[in-house]
């Protein structure tokens, strides 16, 4: 077979255009278009399409090697492209993503996002932002373990389903790499901790669509000052309250003048440990057998000082038992939650919070299918560039799917799986094989190539056969 080099552009070429003509390129290159300038609007293209035609690994070399790009570029421009321009654009790749998904929740309804953060196993000594983290082994078995690698904060936002009520499908909204403070003085970075990063992914969502009802959902260690304080406008949150945390009740007016200033909180009502031996007012859980709710109003001046707060207390009786398939552990007898929207009643509060596994469930379909932290460099702009560039892929997919279902087109939810027999909700492997049956309709295929002359580095025919005798 022959490689010439007008024949490899012509092919490179042809890959790259049709992939913008199909359905999914047209989504991607209309949301992203004019955020670079024309050269690396080309690496972008490239990427894309391989990123796009991609089946098992999401790496960059995947991505070149399924397009023949090397035959455009050299191998070492895509990475300066993710760690220069990608990630100096990459909160412009978010507002687009964002402004595009708001279109999909209807107005006047809640936008519910949530944030988390996953460890990435990494083995190298010159990696930036390498090092040892607390690291869930696996949250269905509760147990934890140390994992070294680099930290990533997370956000996504839930999209509801028109035509599956009552289900959503989840989209990236943010990416940060969190460095620990040691870390980020040596490469000369102001630290800021994994509560100010989802805070500042949260401003960033809210930046983007001023005046919409927004509800951040969180875990516990994002309980803090920096993550609650201050929210922005029609904001709220809901997230896991400390059971030793300690809540006040409003302070009462001075009946008489006195000297110094007035007092911020009044009395103390108590911490989750001590409500809950309360003996009356407890309801039934709205979806767990033998569990009792709770709420109280007050303040919580350690964190929230000055605003009211609702807390929901769900107390379990009798020992304990681990009943559901895959836990190691029973569930704790004792939980605590808390928002600062005082509309939202307790079953309201805890079904809120239950929303928030859409994130781990986000991550985990993350790894598996759009390859976050499959990136192979070392400089920490270029791993927040490759991981960005995944991770907008994955929302844009994910938004086009949406967009196909709002059009009318139907999808077969028990096709690759037909012992999901009750499965009644689209889940992120229907949107991949979705976009991989649009893309070979369309006539897309990989092009696997990374030199034109495959044959310059083969032996001499005379030297290999004496080597042989």
């Amino acid at each position: 077979m022959s490689h010439l080099p007008g024949q490899t552009l012509v092919l490179e070429d042809m890959a790259v255009d049709t992939f913008v003509h199909a359905s999914f390129g047209t989504v991607v290159m209309t949301l992203f278009h004019g955020l670079f300038t024309a050269p690396s609007w080309q690496t972008f293209t490239s990427l894309a399409c391989g990123w796009a035609l991609a089946t098992d690994r999401h790496t960059i070399t995947t991505s070149v090697w399924l397009t023949g790009a090397t035959t455009v570029k050299h191998f070492s421009r895509f990475y300066v492209f993710l760690g220069c321009p990608l990630s100096n654009q990459r909160w412009h790749l978010w507002g687009a993503v964002i402004r595009l998904a708001v279109q999909f929740i209807p107005v006047g309804e809640v936008m519910r996002v949530s944030f988390d953060d996953t460890t990435k196993k990494k083995a190298g000594r010159h990696i930036e932002g390498l090092d040892r983290y607390r690291h869930g082994a696996g949250s269905a078995r509760q147990a934890y373990r140390t994992l070294r690698g680099v930290n990533c904060v997370l956000g996504i936002m839930h999209i509801p389903l028109t035509r599956w009520p009552g289900h959503s499908l989840s989209i990236p909204v943010g990416l940060e790499l969190y460095l620990k403070p040691a870390q980020a003085t040596a490469l000369n970075v102001p630290y800021q901790s994994r509560s100010q990063l989802a805070r500042a992914l949260l401003d960033f969502v809210a930046e983007q669509v001023p005046g919409r009802p927004i509800r951040s959902l969180a875990d516990g260690g994002y309980a803090t000052k920096d993550s609650v304080q201050r929210l922005p406008e029609a904001t709220h949150v809901v997230g896991r309250f400390p059971i030793s945390a300690k809540r006040y009740a409003l302070p009462s007016p001075p009946t008489t003048k006195r000297r110094g200033a007035p007092r911020n909180k009044g009395d103390l009502i108590g911490s989750p440990k001590t409500l809950v031996q309360t003996a009356m007012g407890w309801s039934s859980h709205p979806r767990e057998a033998g569990a009792e709710i709770h709420a109280w109003d007050g303040l919580w001046h350690a964190v929230l000082p000055g605003r009211l707060v609702r807390v929901v207390v769900l107390r379990r009786h009798g020992t304990p038992t681990t009943q559901r398939p895959g836990l190691r552990k029973p569930p704790p007898t004792l939980e605590a939650f808390f928002t600062t929207d005082l509309t939202l009643s307790a079953e309201e509060i805890v079904r809120e919070y239950g929303r928030r596994w859409a994130v781990e469930i986000t991550i985990r379909d993350a790894n598996a299918f759009a390859g976050l932290g499959q990136d192979q460099c070392r400089k920490r702009q270029r791993i927040v560039g490759a991981n960005t560039f995944r991770l907008v892929m994955t929302a844009a997919r994910t938004l086009w799917f949406i967009d196909q279902v709002e059009c009318g087109t139907t999808f077969n939810l028990c096709c690759y799986r037909p012992w999901y027999r009750q499965k009644v909700a689209p889940s992120q492997l229907d949107v991949v094989w979705a976009c991989r049956e649009a893309l070979q309709e369309a006539g897309i295929f990989p092009i696997p190539r990374f030199t034109p002359e495959l044959a310059e580095n083969d032996e001499e025919p005379e030297y290999a056969l004496s080597l042989a005798a």
